[in-house]
């Protein structure tokens, strides 16, 4: 191939925009291999990684095609320094210690009573709010009293909301309280490839359920990757019996709640509900501000001012993962171009973030706002929307409202729901997906839900 891995990632950032050429993540990629199938960068923490995947991965795969001539595989590795040191020039964000903690805390991992176990997931560092709340406590307990309470435990809720530390945490807790015991930490994905493994080599089959079958804690991150694969959900549904049976503990984290797993069969999706379902929501305003301070506290970020913070969870209503990336990105950019940390500056460098972002002193929006917005729309009455009725002149409305509150507010399905007069917030779940899929390929309904977006700007 006549490209180095240099020359032709210095062509790829040529065709990207001025924005994503600038953008801090980006600039952190290094170019290290390319052969004919493939092209590998590395950063240096997973924060970035994701970043990138999730922001400019389309753009840089057609820079790839256009510039190479072929569809050819874009890796991202991520190769962590020992330590992030703090921006230079900027004495506001100067770190009191020579060295901040590493940023990525996914990959920062020990091995804690046979489990591999992330030291930096505990309790004590989790912030609770309305939002987790009650993930929390049970959390708490089936550590405590692992297999006796709250068994299976089924954690869900979107991406970047907790549930990973909150598996790890009670696997740490466990282990601190119950050393003597057996934690096993996995993700689906590991479980459906040490599966397969055992498949096609026999002789470590009894290997495998004995890793599994005994755990007397077993924590599986992101159960809802089991959808459609038959014969792992088989070994599973085994594994499970076995384990409860002998009233081991079990905690899995999903997306999405057990029913909302359409392509997980119903035995295992009806011994999912067996103990408690904890739904994580988007956190609200003063958790996500106490999330921030958290983060600088983690970072060393010590002279960040809380109108900054506060401005940062104005603008960042996502996740938390979101709301960590926002922080550095502004911390590590005003030491890069020598700026003072202001609120004018948070807006200016956080003002293309994806997502609703409010102006200074922008109201957040609520749930009563935007049903004004949307009965106002339709034609219809607030009161019509929060009923019972369903005909075909309310439902379609009634459901923008529930997937707008649910996009441009931190409700969480269970709060919409009330807010919209329903007992159950699986309706709301329907409604969103149904939105969601529906303005991907009916141009009128996209149109006016982006109508309603200008509305509420």
């Amino acid at each position: 191939m006549r490209h180095t891995p240099e020359k032709i990632w210095t062509e790829i950032l040529s065709d990207l925009s001025d924005a994503a050429r600038g953008d801090v993540y980006l600039r952190q990629a290094r170019p290290t291999n390319l052969t004919e199938s493939k092209l590998t960068v590395t950063v240096p923490a997973t924060l970035a990684k994701d970043q990138i995947e999730s922001r400019f991965l389309t753009d840089i795969n057609s820079a790839i095609k256009k510039q190479i001539g072929q569809d050819i595989t874009f890796e991202i590795a991520v190769i962590e320094p020992a330590g992030i040191q703090p921006p230079p020039g900027n004495s506001a964000t100067a770190s009191k210690s020579s060295e901040i903690p590493e940023l990525s805390a996914d990959t920062s991992q020990s091995s804690a009573g046979g489990a591999t176990l992330n030291p930096r997931y505990t309790f004590d560092r989790f912030v609770i709010g309305t939002n987790n709340r009650l993930s929390h406590a049970a959390a708490v307990a089936a550590s405590e009293n692992p297999g006796t309470v709250y068994n299976p435990l089924f954690f869900c809720g979107g991406v970047g909301l907790g549930k990973t530390h909150l598996l790890h945490a009670i696997g740490n807790r466990v282990h601190q309280i119950h050393p003597e015991l057996k934690v096993l930490y996995v993700t689906s994905e590991t479980f459906m490839n040490e599966y397969i493994d055992s498949i096609i080599v026999r002789t470590t089959s009894q290997d495998f359920r004995g890793k599994y079958r005994t755990a007397d804690v077993l924590l599986i991150d992101d159960i809802q990757f089991l959808q459609r694969k038959d014969g792992t959900q088989e070994e599973f549904f085994h594994t499970f019996n076995e384990l409860h049976q002998n009233s081991n503990q079990v905690v899995m984290t999903s997306d999405r709640p057990p029913k909302n797993l359409e392509a997980v069969e119903e035995r295992l999706r009806s011994r999912f509900e067996w103990g408690m379902v904890a739904e994580i929501s988007t956190p609200q305003f003063e958790n996500r501000v106490a999330i921030l301070r958290q983060k600088c506290q983690d970072h060393g970020f010590d002279a960040v001012p809380d109108t900054v913070l506060n401005t940062i969870a104005d603008i960042v209503q996502t996740n938390i993962r979101e709301l960590e990336g926002a922080l550095l990105r502004l911390v590590t950019e005003a030491g890069l171009f020598n700026e003072e940390l202001t609120d004018e500056f948070a807006y200016r460098v956080l003002g293309n973030h994806t997502g609703p972002v409010p102006t200074p002193g922008h109201k957040a929006l609520t749930a009563e706002d935007i049903q004004k917005t949307v009965a106002s729309y339709f034609g219809v009455k607030v009161s019509d929307l929060k009923s019972a009725k369903r005909t075909k002149q309310l439902v379609i409305p009634r459901q923008i409202g529930m997937y707008l509150c649910r996009t441009l507010t931190g409700l969480s399905f269970t709060e919409i729901a009330t807010a919209f007069g329903r007992s159950d917030h699986t309706t709301v779940m329907h409604a969103c997906d149904r939105i969601t899929n529906g303005i991907q390929q009916d141009s009128e309904l996209n149109r006016t839900v982006n109508l309603l977006l200008e509305d509420m700007k």
